[in-house]
Parts: C-alpha cells; sequence; structure tokens
C-alpha cells in the first residue's frame, strides 16, 4: 500500500520553494482568467437546465438522481449545489463554478501526467498552456459538464500511467474510485477507460518476467473496473438509470445501427472532428503536435504509440458513430494537443527559441481568449458554437433582463410569467435567475405554447400581472392575446427573447 513517508521524501527532494511559489501563482492565473467577467456570457439553454436540476436536488433530497429523468448522470448535479449553497442569490454564478473548480482539477492532473512521463520543465509548460488555450478558457466558465469530462479525462490517462508502469494495487485501487466518478459525469468516460487498458500495455515495464507483468496488470485493471462499476452502479438507487441507454442513443448509434450503415456519419465526421478541435485550440498548437509525434517516434517508440493511439481509437469511433457532434464533446483532443505541444516545447534546449515559440502560442490563444472576457458576440468560434451560445435561439439574451423587470413589478402585485418551453428554453433559464426571496413571481413553463393556453390565463389579469417570454420564433399569430413589451435580440437578427404581456 500507499508509503506516505515515501511520498513525503520525494516531494521534499523534487519540490522546492520555488516550485511551491509557481504553484499558487499558477492557481491565481488560472482562477483569474476564469473568474473574470465570468457571467458576461449570455446564460445557455442547457445550463438553465443543469441548474434547475442542481436547485431541484438540493432542497429535495428524494431529487438527488433528478439529471437521470433525462438520461444524464447525476455528477453535475452533485457537484453543483455546494457552490449554489454558496451564492444562493446568483444560481449562474454557482453553476459556472462548478466548471471553475473542474477546470482546476483538469489542470493539477496536466501538471502531474507532463511531470510522469516528460519531467518538469514540461509540466509547466503545460500548465501555461492549459491555462490560455481559448478552448479551455471557455468551457471552464461555463455551467456543462464538458470541463469535468476533460478533467476525468486526464486523470484516467495518468492514472493508467502509473498503474502500468507500477503494477500497484494502491493506484488500481485510486484508478477505480476516479475512473468511477467519472463514469457518473458522461458516458463518454467509458471510452476513456477503455482505451486506457490497451494503452497500459505499451507502457508495462517487462524486462524480467514479461508474462507475469502482464498478467499482474490484467488483475490490477480488473481491480479498478470492478470498483468503477461499484461506484457507477450506485445510479441503481434511482428508477430512472436506464434513461441513460436511451438519451445516449440519441447522439450515438447503437452497434445493430452502425452494422446495418457502417458508413453513414464516418466521412462527415471525419472531417467535422479535427475543424472543430483545431478551430477552438486557436489552430497555433497543431503543427507542434505534429512535430512532437515526430519527435516521439524517433526518441519513444511505445509513448508514439500510446499517444497515436489516444488520437486514432476516439477519432475513428467518434466519427464512425456519432450522430449529434458539438465542439465541447471532444474537448478531450485539445488537451491532447496541449500534452503534444509541451513536449516538444519540453525538448526545445535553446531558451530564446523556447520563449519565442511559448510567446507565440500564447499571443494567438490571447487573440481567440480576449472576446470571452470582453465582447463574447466577437468570439472566434466555428458556426455551430456562435448558434448555441451567441446568435442562435439557445442563447438567454435578456433573460436576467426580464426576471428583473418582473421582480421590480411583483412589488405592487404578484407576477405570473408563462414561459415558451417547459425544458430549458425559457422555463429553466429564467428560473436560474429566480431568487429564494422571489415569492411573488411564479414561473410556469409551457410546450408548445398556445393561444388556448394564454386564454385560459386571462382570468388572472388584474389580481397579477401576467407575462408571456418566447424564443421560439420572432413572430406570433395576430390573433393571440399579448402585446410586446421589449425583443431581446441576438447579434444576426434571426433570433429573440421576447417579453410579452397577456391582454384581454
Amino acid at each position: 500500500m500507499t508509503d506516505f513517508e515515501k511520498i513525503g521524501d520525494w516531494l521534499k527532494k523534487n519540490i522546492t520553494k520555488k516550485d511551491l511559489f509557481g504553484m499558487i501563482g499558477a492557481v491565481f492565473l488560472f482562477l483569474g482568467t476564469r473568474l473574470y467577467n465570468i457571467l458576461l456570457l449570455p446564460i445557455f439553454t442547457d445550463e438553465g437546465i443543469y441548474i434547475r436540476w442542481a436547485k431541484v436536488a438540493w432542497h429535495d433530497a428524494t431529487w438527488r438522481f433528478i439529471s437521470l429523468t433525462d438520461g444524464r448522470q447525476p455528477l453535475q448535479t452533485w457537484g453543483t449545489i455546494p457552490f449554489l449553497k454558496l451564492f444562493p442569490n446568483n444560481a449562474l454564478l454557482g453553476g459556472r463554478l462548478f466548471s471553475v473548480a473542474m477546470g482546476l482539477f483538469a489542470l493539477c492532473g496536466l501538471f502531474a501526467l507532463l511531470y510522469r512521463l516528460f519531467g518538469k520543465k514540461t509540466a509547466w509548460i503545460g500548465v501555461l498552456l492549459y491555462i490560455f488555450s481559448p478552448y479551455f478558457l471557455f468551457y471552464d466558465r461555463m455551467a456543462l459538464i464538458d470541463s469535468g469530462v476533460n478533467a476525468f479525462f486526464i486523470w484516467i490517462i495518468l492514472f493508467s500511467v502509473l498503474l502500468a508502469s507500477s503494477l500497484r494495487l494502491d493506484v488500481a485501487l485510486l484508478f477505480g474510485m476516479v475512473a468511477g466518478f467519472g463514469l457518473l459525469a458522461k458516458s463518454s468516460v467509458q471510452m476513456f477507460f477503455a482505451v486506457s487498458f490497451f494503452t497500459g500495455f505499451l507502457l508495462i515495464p517487462y524486462g524480467k518476467k514479461p508474462i507475469q507483468k502482464a498478467i499482474n496488470y490484467l488483475l490490477l485493471f480488473g481491480i479498478s473496473f470492478a470498483l468503477s462499476e461499484l461506484i457507477y452502479n450506485v445510479q441503481r438507487l434511482s428508477p430512472f438509470m436506464h434513461y441513460i441507454t436511451d438519451k445516449n442513443g440519441t447522439f450515438v448509434m447503437t452497434f445493430g445501427e452502425w452494422i446495418k450503415s457502417p458508413f453513414a456519419v464516418l466521412f462527415s465526421n471525419l472531417k467535422t472532428v479535427p475543424y472543430y478541435v483545431f478551430a477552438e485550440s486557436g489552430w497555433i498548437v497543431v503543427p507542434f503536435a505534429c512535430i512532437a509525434l515526430f519527435f516521439l517516434f524517433k526518441k519513444n517508440i511505445r509513448l508514439f504509440l500510446f499517444f497515436v493511439t489516444w488520437l486514432l481509437v476516439p477519432y475513428l469511433g467518434i466519427s464512425a458513430m456519432t450522430r449529434v457532434l458539438y465542439p465541447r464533446y471532444i474537448i478531450f483532443f485539445g488537451t491532447l494537443l496541449v500534452i503534444l505541444t509541451a513536449y516538444v516545447l519540453g525538448e526545445i534546449k535553446n531558451k530564446r527559441i523556447l520563449t519565442v515559440s511559448l510567446s507565440l502560442i500564447i499571443g494567438v490563444f490571447l487573440i481567440f481568449q480576449y472576446p470571452m472576457w470582453t465582447n463574447y458576440q466577437k468570439i472566434l468560434f466555428p458556426p455551430v458554437d456562435r448558434g448555441q451560445y451567441i446568435d442562435g435561439v439557445p442563447v438567454g439574451y435578456g433573460i436576467k433582463e426580464i426576471i428583473a423587470y418582473a421582480r421590480e413589478k411583483s412589488k405592487e402585485k404578484p407576477v405570473i410569467i408563462l414561459a415558451e418551453g417547459n425544458f430549458g428554453l425559457t422555463g429553466d433559464m429564467l428560473d436560474t435567475f429566480l431568487l429564494p426571496t422571489d415569492t411573488r413571481i411564479s414561473l410556469q413553463g409551457l410546450w408548445p405554447l398556445t393561444k388556448n393556453d394564454l386564454l385560459a390565463h386571462q382570468k388572472d389579469i388584474g389580481k397579477n400581472y401576467v407575462y408571456v417570454v418566447t424564443a421560439h420564433y420572432l413572430t406570433y399569430p395576430s390573433d393571440w392575446p399579448i402585446h410586446l413589451l421589449q425583443a431581446f435580440y441576438k447579434q444576426n437578427k434571426e433570433a429573440a427573447i421576447q417579453l410579452f404581456e397577456l391582454t384581454k
């Protein structure tokens, strides 16, 4: 088992006071980049859903597995609750701080992984690249699980390396725990765990008794797998666990479907995956990563095969079977690019060349990052992400202002808000900004919103203010009894959140 005295001796020998100050500085730099203007970007549909789940689970323990009703694993729901407790009057901040914490978890894992594989110099370079990468900066500031998935990706690679090289039981147990919690984040973690099993064989120090070492690795990995499954199956406490399979089928083809049509999405995804990853990573790391693979091929064939496997197996698997693909689903490829780029920079002996190269990369990163802190409408994203977070229907531009208006009106008399959409748009996003003190505001999500819904609530006019919030269309039937108060248009003017008052 773990010898803590040996760990202490290792830390004394390898971690200097300079390193400690560097770690503190890196944490402050990370938090500064993540927290500055973290609420600048308007709420996004999925954020509203996940934050509402956390609010429900916080106040009602019987709904701790509420995310499973939509086939989503519960880790984000549970992890968001402590931040909601810290910031009960700012649920969006609480939700986004969960991702900040996951980003810090990823940063720690990346430092440890690079230190283990390539040494301290490369580890520090990797830390800087992670902090300034636009891919990670954006998703570390959104109330989504993808930052957490990326963190578990890093830690799974780290523990697969440690397990293969040490063949220790304590490492296997820790590996199983990490993988188990990762499986409670998102189904894609299953793929990471599976790939880690095969890549582990590449790093076993065979030497004498290679067959015995391979068998030991199999047994230890089996222990890790069993422990991860034990943690994962805590979801069986809920009657909704079976919805995970149904939800996965929405995004990924089943094996039977793939057999019938193996090329249905392959060629499209083969082009889309690298475009998404390169664009959101800022492009600049791509040539450095390619050079790194060449160096690894020359210097360490095992590590070359290790990283090629991590690149190709998920790439081909995702390309062959993924129906619905967004850049945030494949954020872990950005991590692989950072790891490889850090490695090749770490191999540069000339300090001037290293400084110029690192400055060039971070300079390009900052060009991509700057709008995330100052003017989100100018973020350099592929069209698919601009549609989700900036221009399209899912963006909650104006939601906060609508609730603020309703709060002010509720001082006069109760307010009823009829929201177009009872899942995400617009009900859940509006719910995110409701405060515990907003007892005079009631919110009802309706989908689809119809004229009959409006007529049914006309009886409430007089004793209440009744407002209607829409998001899906720019125009609505002229015979609807609604009067437009304000429209919050997206940048392209093709979508808007609209606030109406119900009339008689």
